[in-house]
């Protein structure tokens, strides 16, 4: 038997139905324009850098950092993406402190806009990495598009100066067999890491030290930003990281090229 619909009553029966669905026009506006404000920064990370301050690394850690590399367990690679940046200078200044060479996964659009800083990166015996040119998923584009990403982004870093990278980090370790085609033609190396800090989420210093001090072995490879807007907190945490690593036996190097 089918059932009588129920009429609603007369007075405003309608009212809680249209406060839930103002609700959930409310929520989804504020999704979207969350995912607008993201999508933003990652396409456009070179104009987000603006809106961060640089943070200054204590003087007195730098004083008393000790250049010392003991390598009695092996070696682990600190590695950095999304730059150069506003961050960078205090992230090289600590490098420079503790004697740590690292590897830097750089943008193009950054390079290019940044060139004295990648210059700085190398000078010090950083090796430079291709990072793509704005922070695309690559998977996603076709072969012309990748090979530019790519292509463009060798060019900003030898216009810095700079030898071309050999090296590449996919944004987002987004790859596949175009972006393997595409690498192989420029003769850049595909590579990932085997500890992600999750830096650039705002995590506070103390839990990006602990990541990495919590899952280290030799060969480790470990992620962390020198260009998203989070990147002061992985400054912070950097002196904490090198001391952590040397105590358990563990000595710094750059990537292979």
């Amino acid at each position: 038997m089918t059932k009588e619909p129920t009429v609603p009553a007369r007075g405003g029966s309608h009212r809680p139905t249209l406060r839930r669905h103002l609700g959930e026009l409310l929520a989804a506006v504020v999704a979207l324009a969350a995912m607008v404000a993201f999508t933003g920064y990652v396409r456009n990370p070179a104009a987000a850098e603006q809106e961060r301050p640089e943070v200054r690394v204590d003087q007195a850690v730098l004083d008393q950092a000790s250049r010392d590399n003991p390598c009695t367990r092996g070696r682990v690679m600190l590695t950095f993406d999304d730059g150069p940046d506003v961050h960078t200078p205090a992230v090289l200044e600590v490098l420079r402190a503790y004697g740590v060479q690292a590897t830097f996964f750089v943008l193009g659009e950054k390079a290019r806009a940044h060139p004295g800083l990648v210059a700085a990166e190398a000078a010090d015996g950083h090796v430079i990495g291709n990072h793509s040119w704005d922070h695309p998923h690559l998977a996603d584009l076709s072969a012309e598009a990748v090979r530019a990403q790519l292509i463009d982004t060798q060019a900003a870093v030898t216009a810095a100066g700079v030898p071309a990278p050999t090296l590449l980090r996919p944004p987002f370790g987004s790859t596949g067999p175009v972006v393997h085609e595409q690498a192989a033609a420029l003769r850049l190396r595909e590579v990932r890491w085997s500890i992600d800090t999750n830096d650039w989420r705002g995590r506070a210093a103390a839990d990006i030290e602990a990541a990495v001090l919590a899952r280290l072995q030799a060969g480790a490879v470990i992620l962390l930003h020198d260009g998203s807007r989070e990147s002061g907190n992985t400054v912070r945490a950097l002196p904490g990281i090198i001391e952590g690593l040397r105590r358990q036996g563990f000595c710094t190097a750059p990537m292979e090229p």
